[in-house]
């Protein structure tokens, strides 16, 4: 059995080998082109590019801002933290109305939201576009837990939601749900 001060002069050692411990460089993954990779392994120009990208964490309602920087060092830590969203269900933040309702979340710069804008005409049931560039946009897509454009979400005419899509086609194939 070891004694105390055995004990002691081992943890006292560990924290000397503590203070001289360096980390590894973090590897960050992000989506290029329609799928992840490493960021250290971009062309020069996509990496300038995602040092331009806006980067948000939702946590229970809130959403936070966090540069690309410091969400690339992982700290966590917050520069500029939006007003509370609300959390509650979609079906609540849908009223209801005499027929189905198509909620559809895009950006401008997004190459697949000018097809899903046309598939989600076609379905014939009244549409609220979402611009999820704008703040207020931003916030809709917190409550709804979007995070990818497009995203169609169709609830039913007493407000409740039936099924999500993501792109053209995926929306297209909703007509099966307008239809009963």
């Amino acid at each position: 059995m070891r004694s105390l001060e055995a004990i002691d002069k081992d943890l006292a050692a560990a924290r000397e080998t503590l203070t001289h411990v360096e980390g590894t460089p973090t590897e960050v993954y992000s989506r290029i082109v329609g799928y992840y990779r490493s960021v250290r392994n971009w062309n020069k120009g996509k990496r300038e590019e995602y040092g331009e990208r806006k980067l948000y964490r939702i946590n229970a309602g809130e959403l936070t801002y966090l540069s690309a920087e410091k969400a690339s060092l992982g700290s966590g830590k917050t520069q500029q933290t939006h007003s509370p969203v609300s959390a509650e269900p979609a079906a609540s933040a849908i009223s209801a109305g005499d027929e189905a309702r198509l909620l559809l979340f895009v950006r401008t710069s997004c190459p697949a939201c000018p097809q899903a804008k046309t598939a989600a005409g076609q379905l014939g049931i009244p549409i609220d576009l979402v611009n999820a560039d704008t703040e207020d946009g931003i916030a809709r897509a917190a409550e709804h837990q979007v995070f990818a454009t497009p995203t169609a979400i169709l609830f039913s005419r007493e407000g409740r939601e039936l099924e999500r899509a993501w792109d053209s086609q995926g929306i297209a194939a909703l007509d099966r749900l307008v239809a009963v």
